[in-house]
């Protein structure tokens, strides 16, 4: 049976979607934005995380918790909100055992609680596969919101830590035999098994203001980037040179005869938040996020007018078409 891809099918399946008087956004964003009756606006975010396609049988459960918990806490700053309350529905094969089920929901409330998000309710139920599914409810003002929708041309393109590095941990626990040495192989793993959501990045950039647009990676740089440019109708140019490759990938990369720009344009999960500023107020947002949080951000692009195209400048000053090369979940 053809398909479309996920982004394809998910607007032949919502193009008839009725949309409520109440509902500010509703699918194509990180979150849905839903007006309540108090001062503050609603976040919905859902997220499921399955058994051989986002972890391998081998991981640690409670990695596993942590791993479903803080994706769809992500999706939370990823809008400049705080996240809230959440449902879990596990779904349970015939084969797996109580203990190892506990491990994996030991993992999701130690996430939450450092985040305080509090666990409200859920679902379990039997299935042929292991499966997570996480229901979040968030909150925000609704002058602090960002949406993938309001870049203008002229703006900076931002982002947050270093990119690249989960997509080379999940190459290593796929081929666990790779010469690289203990420290720099627990670093990437870390990334890929145990990402951090940008809580404390997205208050710092919400409450300035000063940002036009956000998404977190978690498709890859290509693709999340290609989702603001679509939906602001807006171009955008990035560049290769600019790119922050830690230097834990740049070692993986070398002994593995890798371009670590191929990491970063198309791994996906590293769930850093990628924003666009204008360009006078750049360099004094990126200073603010790094005092309040200790997290560097780099300038890595700028958004241009829409016919202009989506473009990526490579290190040799070459200039190639930006494609969506990213995470796909029927195309895997």
């Amino acid at each position: 049976m053809a398909h479309s891809g996920e982004f394809g099918l998910i607007n032949k399946l919502t193009s008839s979607l009725i949309k409520s008087k109440y509902v500010i956004v509703g699918v194509g964003d990180d979150c849905a934005v839903i007006k309540s009756s108090g001062s503050r606006y609603i976040l919905a975010t859902v997220d499921a995380q399955v058994m051989g396609v986002h972890f391998l049988p081998g991981t640690p459960p409670e990695r596993i918790g942590r791993k479903a918990a803080a994706v769809s806490i992500s999706d939370i700053a990823a809008m400049g909100g705080t996240p809230k309350h959440c449902l879990v529905s596990l779904f349970l094969p015939k084969n797996i055992s109580d203990a190892y089920v506990e491990d994996v929901y030991r993992g999701i409330t130690r996430e939450c609680k450092t985040y305080s998000v509090g666990i409200v309710g859920g679902n379990i139920t039997r299935a042929p596969q292991f499966a997570i599914d996480i229901a979040l409810l968030g909150e925000a003002s609704p002058k602090n919101i960002l949406l993938r929708s309001g870049a203008e041309a002229g703006d900076k393109v931002l982002v947050t830590g270093s990119l690249g590095n989960a997509a080379a941990g999940l190459r290593l626990l796929q081929a666990p035999r790779a010469a690289i040495s203990g420290a720099i192989r627990d670093f990437l793993v870390a990334k890929q098994t145990s990402p951090t959501p940008r809580i404390s990045e997205s208050a710092a950039i919400a409450c300035a203001r000063k940002a036009t647009s956000m998404i977190d990676i978690s498709d890859g740089l290509a693709q999340d980037m290609l989702h603001i440019a679509e939906q602001s109708k807006v171009g955008v140019i990035l560049h290769e040179k600019r790119f922050p490759i830690s230097r834990e990938l740049k070692v993986f990369c070398k002994s593995m005869r890798k371009n670590p720009s191929v990491f970063a344009l198309a791994g996906g999960e590293d769930y850093e938040l990628l924003f666009t500023v204008p360009p006078e107020r750049a360099d004094s947002l990126a200073s603010r996020i790094k005092r309040k949080t200790g997290t560097e951000v780099t300038e890595i692009g700028e958004i241009t007018k829409k016919e202009k195209g989506n473009w990526l400048i490579l290190n040799n000053g070459r200039k190639m078409r930006l494609k969506p090369s990213g995470w796909d979940h029927l195309k895997i």
